[in-house]
């Protein structure tokens, strides 16, 4: 959706939501005003003074009736985000399906994750020990437009799984996807004090950030204004989760499956028009077999184009700057050098599928996050380079690596400076509601998904008891010189 923005007479800031590719208007929404974030704030740490102590039992029998729900409006919810971003809609079907996976997945794991741990007391055997896992609060979960109900309801979920309330903030180019999972929300729970959706721009986000009245932050989105949300809760001691942009890396090894290789790597970069801050971005080929996967990879690209009609597998880009991005990355490398071939006539909002070879490192293409159905491929000597090459970059979010041998991709995999790895896959990864997802460096920090998202939403308490009461401890005041050469004696002989 493209977001218009407009001043009522009131002096409210009214959201035009225009579908990208047509420009037809959806709908006017009014933003929040500050005093109403704030408002709306106060309404759920009300109700998270009690929600905060439900048994997780109750939380996932909340979270399953959401999930449900969710499956039963799958239409409603794929022409949303067909509307809002110009998706296909065979991706906005895998976009609810990766959804309902990770809710599937936290739903079995919060039971086991979320309750008391027992741990070891050590040689303090009359001590009885054990950790529990607290809700934050309020947790904020800030989205970003490319997945409008992904990137909302999974965070928001393990969120509430963990016992927090939520005050989750999409997009302004794409609210509308956030405003039915509200709706769908409030009628399968009946509990819509714990789930409130804020509409705005960067103010409203930023009061979600600063306020008192929030106790984590989840941001998804770009590396720089991850870099202004770190910061702000810096000041606070603020826990924050962040998952930030992406430059990922795929490796062809000599002894890969080509054609599995090349056909993954235009899903990988091409699905979703390339938004996806995992997607497949640049390619270490081994010399060996470069050549014939550039056949490969040419013969599968040309097989795709981009457009409205059904046949058309690459949707639109969402956003005009983001086009403009794409296409300045592309004449940057083509004017340092790189070949750049276009299976297709760009239409509009619609880039058709892109190849950039004879690359290197000095083009933005190959350091920058692109974030557009453009791939770019370079001949590397050996594994060591390609591994070199890889990880020759700010980010470190996800990987991919192809090779017949799954001991040598595990190898391989252990050498990546990243915070995923997949082999001879690309993007399942985040599908697996099982597997904490997150990235290194410049693509953020903490968790979201698995045992560790919900942990990261969660407050960890230890408590120390003990097993028997004695008048006192032996290392409590009156230490008596026997004691303290019994003690120094049991050091030595316990420790050495």
């Amino acid at each position: 959706m493209t977001a218009i923005i407009e001043t009522t007479p009131a002096g409210a800031t009214l959201l035009k939501c225009r579908n990208p590719v047509t420009n037809r208007l959806l709908r006017e929404l009014e933003c929040h005003s500050l005093e109403q974030v704030d408002q709306a704030l106060k309404r759920l740490r009300l109700a998270a003074a009690t929600y905060n102590f439900s048994p997780v039992k109750e939380r996932v029998r909340l979270v399953r009736r959401f999930r449900k729900a969710l499956a039963r409006n799958m239409d409603r919810i794929i022409d949303s985000i067909c509307a809002e971003t110009g998706k296909k809609p065979a991706e906005a079907l895998l976009e609810l399906f990766g959804a309902l996976e990770i809710m599937v997945g936290s739903e079995r794991l919060a039971p086991s994750t979320l309750r008391r741990e027992y741990r070891s007391s050590g040689t303090l055997a009359h001590k009885s020990v054990y950790v529990d896992y607290r809700p934050h609060g309020v947790a904020t979960v800030i989205s970003p437009w490319n997945y409008p109900l992904l990137l909302v309801a999974a965070p928001a979920v393990e969120a509430l799984l963990a016992g927090n309330t939520v005050a989750a903030k999409p997009s302004e180019h794409t609210c509308l996807t956030a405003l039915l999972i509200k709706e769908i929300f409030d009628e399968a729970t009946g509990r819509p004090e714990l789930l409130e959706i804020f509409i705005g721009l960067g103010d409203v986000g930023r009061r979600l950030v600063s306020s008192p009245l929030t106790d984590v932050v989840c941001f998804t989105g770009s590396t720089k204004i991850g870099r202004e949300v770190a910061r702000t809760c810096a000041e606070q001691l603020k826990p924050v989760i962040l998952e930030l942009g992406g430059k990922d890396a795929m490796i062809v090894l000599e002894d890969a499956n080509l054609r599995r290789a090349a056909k993954a790597a235009v899903w990988g970069g091409f699905m979703n028009a390339g938004q996806t801050c995992i997607s497949v971005e640049r390619i270490y080929v081994l010399a060996p077999v470069y050549d014939q996967f550039m056949g490969l990879l040419r013969e599968e690209s040309r097989q795709l184009t981009a457009g409205q009609g059904p046949e058309d597998a690459i949707g639109a880009v969402t956003l005009e700057s983001q086009y403009d991005k794409i296409m300045d990355q592309i004449k940057d490398a083509e004017s340092k050098g790189a070949r750049v071939e276009i299976f297709g006539t760009p239409d509009g909002r619609y880039m058709p599928p892109v190849l950039l070879t004879e690359v290197d490192h000095e083009m933005a293409v190959m350091t920058d996050e692109t974030f557009g159905p453009a791939l770019a491929v370079m001949k590397v000597e050996s594994e060591d380079e390609a591994i070199e090459k890889a990880n020759d970059s700010a980010y470190g979010l996800s990987a991919y690596v192809f090779t017949r041998n799954e001991r040598r991709g595990r190898r391989v995999a252990r050498r990546l400076r990243c915070g995923a790895v997949a082999l001879n896959d690309v993007l399942v990864q985040f599908a697996v509601g099982s597997l904490p997802i997150g990235g290194f460096g410049a693509s953020g920090m903490g968790k979201v998904h698995g045992r560790e998202g919900l942990r990261s939403f969660s407050l960890q308490q230890s408590v120390a008891g003990s097993r028997m009461q004695l008048p006192m401890e032996l290392w409590w005041y009156d230490l008596g010189p026997k004691t303290h050469r019994l003690m120094r004696a049991f050091v030595k002989w316990w420790y050495r």
